[in-house]
């Protein structure tokens, strides 16, 4: 019975004696795998599929629990071009992959990279139609929002030449239409398995979609991604250009791939700050304003309502404060609904659709109790005015047109007084005109067709004059002379 104990006794020591020479023995592998983890890391980044292209590191430091640091990493595609520009960062890897020499998407748990400079093209499937997401080559836009941001630092990119920066930029866009044009992409990430937390610091991120190009500055994200699973996005950003201009931009919500087709977003949205010149509204408007809207549906086609905001707006003629009102969006339209405003005095309700693409939109509104006194401050001009106005753009400067027509209470023009004012207006990039306007007083009507201010020329219709039974009795002609008629 004690030879049996003694033995039993033996049997633990010995296999605690060989497990604890197993974890010596792969401690010490690690550790020396850490002294040369850079070169590990380029050579298996040489055999990885997962990016296409060349992924290399100028300096890597490794710890034997999976820690991984690193500096001066670049992702240049297989014509030389960077793909993706990390300063530094950090990351965990599966030690037991890196042992085995079998990287993939699935041994990384987690990723930080900071100041990274990353450049992404989202386009849909063609068999599919479902959204991919690629990394390209920075068009010269987002190289020149860089080099305007970031500071010299320690490591970083030297100055360019102007035949440099010439050369880089044609480069870049032979590159960035071959990739645009190309099936393949350089992220090849198609049947692979993706359960990591994503981290981007002070990100400078550039984005193509469709029609769209966006540029985002101090860009921060905090993702808990699973390819398979329900993936966890907190993105917010500094300013922001590109297709879109403003101050910063905060999202925050779920993308749902669980036991479905299309993968099923659920997120909220607020654009601060955004340049509505910068949308193509055609009329040199730069009124901040704020956008919020809450995204919902397949990730394909999501539908979204939201609310959108302005302390003040000012359009040829017309100042409007404290806008607010209801916006919906599916696919690129934007939907605005019962929009409020205060305007000279007044009150504003308006409603318009417009095509973030084409930037073809269509505004109308009706306004109330509008004092001409505020419109036109010094000009003596006091009377109630009642307003329909409409806003029709193709896209240009050039191309937008604001109509309408006005009716105004009684009222005086310094010592005139009249009953009643009417008429209506076209506005054309610089080209202002009036129509039917007519001005009712003492009993007779004061009328002319058109009267137009072009280039600040002023073209004026004859005036004439008509009684109460609504007969001409006298015409003003352009040589500014009272025609009594005959």
């Amino acid at each position: 019975m004690r030879h049996f104990r003694l033995t039993r006794h033996h049997i633990l020591k010995f296999s605690l004696a060989s497990l604890f020479g197993l974890a010596l023995g792969l401690f010490l592998a690690l550790e020396a795998l850490s002294y040369g983890a850079a070169g590990i890391f380029n050579h298996a980044m040489e055999s990885q599929d997962l990016l296409r292209g060349h992924v290399r590191v100028e300096k890597l430091f490794a710890h034997v629990n999976g820690h991984v640091r690193f500096e001066g990493l670049v992702w240049t595609d297989d014509g030389g071009n960077p793909v993706l520009i990390v300063p530094e960062g950090e990351f965990y890897v599966r030690p037991w992959d890196v042992l085995r020499g079998k990287l993939s998407s699935h041994s990384l748990t987690s990723i930080v990279l900071r100041d990274a400079a990353v450049s992404l093209h989202i386009r849909k499937d063609p068999q599919t139609k479902k959204p991919t997401i690629d990394f390209v080559t920075p068009s010269e836009e987002f190289f020149q929002m860089m080099a305007a941001a970031q500071p010299e630092r320690k490591g970083s990119q030297p100055k360019l030449t102007p035949e440099e920066r010439k050369e880089r930029a044609k480069r870049a866009r032979e590159a960035r239409e071959a990739q645009l044009t190309q099936q393949w992409s350089n992220f090849n990430h198609t049947g692979k398995h993706i359960d990591c937390d994503l981290v981007l610091q002070h990100a400078k991120v550039e984005v193509l979609y469709e029609k769209r190009h966006y540029l985002l500055q101090g860009a921060n994200l905090d993702a808990d991604l699973h390819s398979g699973g329900l993936t966890r996005i907190d993105l917010t950003t500094g300013g922001f250009g590109g297709t879109m201009i403003g101050h910063g931009i905060s999202t925050k919500g779920t993308i749902d791939c669980r036991n479905v087709s299309v993968p099923e977003v659920n997120l909220s949205l607020l654009m601060s700050e955004v340049d509505p010149s910068s949308l193509g509204f055609g009329m040199d408007i730069h009124d901040p304003m704020t956008l919020t809207a809450h995204f919902t549906g397949p990730i394909t086609g999501p539908a979204g309502t939201g609310e959108v905001r302005m302390a003040e707006l000012h359009i040829p003629g017309l100042s409007f404060t404290d806008v607010k009102g209801s916006v919906s969006y599916h696919g690129s339209t934007l939907d605005f609904t019962d929009v409020t405003a205060g305007v000279y005095g007044g009150s504003l309700i308006a409603f318009g659709t417009y095509d973030l693409d084409s930037r073809v939109y269509h505004l109308e509104g009706h306004g109330e109790n509008l004092q001409a006194s505020k419109a036109l401050p010094g000009q003596h001009l006091k009377c109630s005015v009642t307003l329909d106005i409409a806003i029709d753009s193709a896209g240009t400067p050039q191309q937008t047109v604001t109509s309408g027509a006005f009716t105004s209470g009684p009222g005086s023009y310094h010592i005139l007084f009249f009953d009643k004012l009417s008429g209506r207006f076209t506005d054309r990039f610089h080209d202002l005109q009036f129509y039917d306007a007519d001005i009712e007083l003492a009993g007779v009507h004061v009328k002319t067709d058109t009267f137009r201010i072009k280039n600040k020329q002023l073209t004026l219709a004859p005036i004439e004059v008509y009684d109460e039974s609504g007969q001409l009795v006298m015409t003003y002609n352009k040589d500014d002379k009272l025609l009594p008629e005959t």
